[in-house]
């Protein structure tokens, strides 16, 4: 069928029977409640100033394994080497969001690819993961002449978005979008996390609950962490000329850690484990829109 391109209404227009009953025959033709044609009166247009925006194309696809109820989760292994393995949710039969098949979505200047995510994920430790270096090792006076090793917690897995713009089949030239590190170079500035979702790995604390008089007695208590929501979101239009995307992916790694050197906020490797540390990944969706703004 044809696409329908009858202006659509807006807040504070007059309208009478004619209008919604052309509106109504345009939506009752064969096939016409499909994805353009939704799109185009529907997708996100509030949030948009200019009303010349048109939905090209969006696209959704479940990601990862097991369900909402968190059974047979995917279970990820914590890094014992740099650079860490990048491990894709749900692998290449559950996690990837093909593009038009084959002919892929091609966005030009003017543009706009905006990608959405969401999974669930659990952390798991046994013991403290933290070896030498002990990054985020804190000494609390002990008040007895010592102290004690109280840790920041500043340890994290981090999801983030790739895009496959060479293989049609998705099975090679899988990379990290613009504006996201790869994490395959050593430390991360936390400027080329555009596309990255940050997961807690660890957690422990005072028993005391507080420190007294800048005193800690006790050794601490570590936080056993459940299974929480991540949620995660992109954008990207190119300045000039165009790129067609065939597929879309998320992918973890970790453990890393908050770090600074040189001015610049990073993420470290942290590869010298004293515990053992892993991931529980569960069902999510990946979703994708391609948008031209006028």
């Amino acid at each position: 069928m044809s696409r329908i391109n009858r202006p659509r209404i807006n807040a504070g227009d007059t309208i009478d029977a004619t209008d919604l009953n052309n509106r109504f025959d345009d939506y009752s033709q064969a096939g016409a409640l499909d994805v353009a044609n939704h799109g185009i009166g529907s997708v996100d247009l509030p949030q948009i100033q200019s009303n010349g925006v048109i939905t090209l194309n969006s696209d959704s696809e479940l990601i990862g394994t097991g369900s909402w109820t968190h059974s047979t989760p995917q279970n990820i292994a914590c890094m014992a080497a740099s650079p860490p393995t990048l491990t894709e949710i749900g692998g290449a039969g559950n996690g990837r969001l093909s593009l038009s098949g084959l002919a892929g979505w091609t966005v030009a200047a003017g543009e706009v690819l905006r990608v959405y995510w969401n999974f669930g994920a659990e952390p798991n430790v046994t013991g403290r993961p933290y070896a030498a270096p002990e990054y985020g090792a804190l000494a609390i006076d002990n008040g007895s002449g010592g102290s004690t090793d109280l840790n920041d917690c500043l340890a994290c897995w981090v999801a983030h978005l790739q895009w496959n713009i060479t293989d049609p089949t998705l099975a090679t030239g899988w990379a990290a979008v613009p504006g996201q590190n790869d994490f395959q170079s050593g430390p991360t500035s936390v400027t080329q996390l555009a596309a990255s979702s940050v997961i807690p790995a660890y957690l422990e604390y005072s028993p005391e609950g507080h420190a007294n008089d800048g005193v800690m007695s006790s050794a601490p208590t570590q936080k056993d962490l459940k299974w929480m929501g991540v949620t995660g979101h992109y954008f990207y239009s190119p300045s000039s000329g165009s790129v067609t995307i065939y597929g879309l992916r998320v992918v973890i790694s970790g453990i890393y850690h908050a770090g600074f050197s040189a001015s610049v906020n990073q993420l470290l490797d942290f590869t010298a484990l004293g515990g053992t540390c892993s991931l529980d990944v569960s069902q999510g969706r990946l979703s994708a829109l391609h948008q031209r703004i006028a």
